[in-house]
C-alpha cells in the first residue's frame, strides 16, 4: 500500500473496467491485435480467463480500491507469458515496473514450475520497455507474432536447481542435516543417522570428505594445537580430523542410502582429490567450508564441475567473500549460494548477525542461507524470516554418544521441531497483499458501520443521538457520517435498522 497500489486476484466485478480498459486507444494500438474488442466477445474472453488455471489474472488496484490497471500471465511448462496495462489516469508514474515485480513475485510463489516470464513489445513501445526493465527482465531479441515483429524479454527465476528442487527466493528452505563426527567412527551410527534424518523432516544429508592428511599434516609444532577457546582446545588438528572424518568407503553407501529415502546427499570436499572422489559419486551439490572460503584454487576446480556451489562465510571479511564468488563466477559458475556461518562451538546467538542474509543477497545477487553452530532452532527461523533458502545444522541420534561435534549437534526430535518451525515460519511470511484472507474476509461483517440507534419518523433530522458508528457493518462506512447528520430521513426508521443511501432524503 505504501507503494499507492496493490494487486488482488481478477473477479467477475471487474468485467467492465477491463472491457473498458482494453479498448482505451492506446492500449489496443500497442496490442498485436489493434481492432476494438466487442463487448459479447470480451465477455466470453473474461469469463474463460478467470476460470482457466493456466491462467494468473490480477488487478492494480489504488489504496482506495480505485481500478488503476491489470497484470496476465498465460503458463506453459515452465515458461509463462506476460502482458500489463494501466489505465490513463495511472501511466507516467513509474507504476508499471513496480507493479510488474510485485506481480512477478506473487507468480514465482504460486507457480514454482515456472522458470522464466517472457513479455513481447512493439518496438515502439519504449515506455513499456523500459519498464519491463526496470522489473528486471533482460533484452532476448525480435518473436514475429501473427505476422508482427515483436521485442522479447525475458525474466528468468532467482536461484538454481539442486538435487530435483528449486533454490531460490521464491523456494521453500532446503533443509540440511549435516552428519560431520557425529557417527563416532561405527558405519551403524552413521547409517542409522541418516535415516533419522529422513524421519526428523530433512530435504538433504551433507557429509564431510577429507582425511586427516588431507586437510591438515602431523607436525609437533605448537600452530598445530587447538587452544582458541573452543571444544577441542589442546587436540591437535591432525588428531582430531582423524577421529572426526568420515571414511570416504562409507560415503557412496550413505549417498545411495539417502536417495532411496528421498533425500539430496552432498559433501564438503577439503582438497582436490575429494572433489574428484565425489564427481565420481554424482554429487549434486558442493559445499566449501568456513575455513575453506580463501582457498581460491579449491574453490575454482569445485566450481568448474558446474554444479552448485555453497559458501559458508563464517570467517570470512567481505573481500574474501567477494573474491570466492569471482572465483566461481569465473569458472562459469553462477549456481551460488552464501550462507552466513558464525564459526564458534556452538555459537552465541547474540553473535549471529542474522541482519547480514539479505545484505548478501543484496550485494552479491545470490541464494543465500544460514549455517548455524547455536543451540535450539530460533535462529533458524528468524534466518528463513529474513530470506535464507537454505538452513544446515548439525544432526546427531543422542548427545550422549560424545563426539567432537556433539555439543552443538540436534538430536532428531530437536530437528523435528526446527523443521515444523521453519515451514510454519515460511507460511507466516507470506506475500505482499492487502486483501483479507478468507477467514478474516468472514469477519468483515464485525466492522464498524452507520446505524440508526433510535426510532426516527418520516422527514425527521438525523443527529447524533439517532445516528452512531457501531458495529456489525451492515450500513454506510462510519467516514460517511459528518454528511448524513443534519440530512432527513426518507421513510420511519426502527431503532437498529442500518442506515443506508435508500433512508436518506
Amino acid at each position: 500500500m505504501s507503494q499507492g497500489f496493490y494487486l488482488r486476484p481478477a473477479g467477475p466485478g471487474d468485467e467492465k473496467a477491463v472491457f473498458e480498459l482494453s479498448n482505451e486507444p492506446t492500449v489496443r494500438h500497442q496490442s498485436i491485435h489493434p481492432e476494438p474488442i466487442p463487448w459479447g466477445r470480451h465477455v466470453d474472453w473474461f469469463r474463460a480467463k478467470l476460470a482457466d488455471p493456466g491462467h494468473l489474472f490480477l488487478i492494480i488496484a489504488s489504496p482506495s480500491g480505485d481500478f488503476l490497471g491489470q497484470v496476465r500471465y498465460a503458463f506453459r511448462g515452465e515458461s509463462a507469458t506476460v502482458s500489463i496495462s494501466l489505465s490513463a489516469a495511472a501511466r507516467g508514474k513509474g507504476l508499471s515496473s513496480r507493479a510488474l515485480a510485485e506481480a512477478d513475485g506473487r507468480l514465482m510463489r504460486a507457480r514454482p514450475e515456472v522458470r522464466e516470464v517472457v513479455a513481447l513489445i512493439r518496438p515502439e513501445n519504449a515506455a513499456s520497455a523500459k519498464a519491463f526493465e526496470r522489473a528486471g527482465y533482460v533484452p532476448a531479441g525480435d518473436e514475429a507474432v501473427s505476422g508482427v515483429s515483436l521485442l522479447r524479454f525475458i525474466l528468468r527465476r532467482k536461484g538454481f536447481a539442486f538435487g530435483g528442487r528449486w533454490l531460490g527466493p521464491d523456494a521453500p528452505a532446503l533443509l540440511v542435516a549435516e552428519l560431520s563426527a557425529n557417527h563416532g567412527g561405527r558405519w551403524e551410527t552413521a547409517l542409522a543417522a541418516v535415516r533419522a534424518m529422513k524421519d526428523a523432516g530433512a530435504d538433504a544429508v551433507k557429509l564431510q570428505t577429507y582425511t586427516a592428511d588431507t586437510i591438515t599434516i602431523d607436525a609437533p609444532q605448537e600452530h598445530f594445537r587447538i587452544k582458541q577457546g573452543t571444544l577441542w582446545d589442546g587436540r591437535t588438528l591432525h588428531d582430531l580430523y582423524r577421529e572426526a572424518m568420515t571414511p570416504w568407503d562409507w560415503q557412496p553407501r550413505l549417498k545411495e542410502e539417502a536417495e532411496k529415502l528421498g533425500m539430496a546427499c552432498f559433501s564438503s570436499p577439503f582438497d582436490l582429490t575429494a572433489v574428484d572422489f565425489l564427481e565420481s559419486l554424482g554429487v549434486p551439490a558442493y559445499k566449501i567450508a568456513s575455513f575453506e572460503i580463501t582457498d581460491i584454487p579449491l574453490i575454482s576446480y569445485a566450481a568448474s564441475k558446474g554444479k552448485p556451489v555453497l559458501l559458508s562465510t563464517g570467517v570470512a571479511r567481505y573481500a574474501e567473500i567477494a573474491e570466492a564468488v569471482a572465483a566461481c563466477r569465473a569458472a562459469g559458475n553462477d549456481r551460488i549460494a552464501l550462507l552466513k556461518c558464525t564459526s564458534a562451538y556452538p555459537a552465541l546467538p547474540e553473535e549471529a548477525n542474522l541482519s547480514v542474509i539479505p545484505d548478501l543477497a543484496e550485494q552479491f545477487g545470490t541464494v543465500v542461507g544460514l549455517s548455524d553452530h547455536t543451540l535450539g532452532h530460533s535462529l533458524a527461523v528468524a534466518a528463513v524470516a529474513l530470506g535464507a533458502r537454505i538452513v544446515e545444522k548439525h544432526f546427531i541420534l543422542d548427545r550422549g554418544q560424545g563426539g567432537p561435534d556433539s555439543a552443538f549437534s540436534l538430536e532428531p526430535a530437536e530437528f523435528k521441531s526446527l523443521v515444523a518451525a521453519v515451514r510454519e515460519a515460511e507460511a507466516a511470511v507470506g506475500e505482499v497483499t492487502y486483501e483479507p484472507t478468507p477467514k478474516a474476509a468472514a469477519s468483515r461483517i464485525f466492522m464498524r458501520s452507520l446505524f440508526v440507534v433510535a426510532d426516527v419518523k418520516k422527514g425527521e433530522v438525523f443527529d447524533a443521538g439517532s445516528v452512531r458508528s457501531i458495529r456489525p457493518g451492515l450500513g454506510l462506512p462510519p467516514r460517511c457520517l459528518t454528511e448524513v447528520l443534519g440530512r432527513r430521513a426518507s421513510r420511519d426508521i426502527t431503532r437498529g435498522t442500518p442506515l443506508t443511501r435508500d433512508l436518506i432524503e
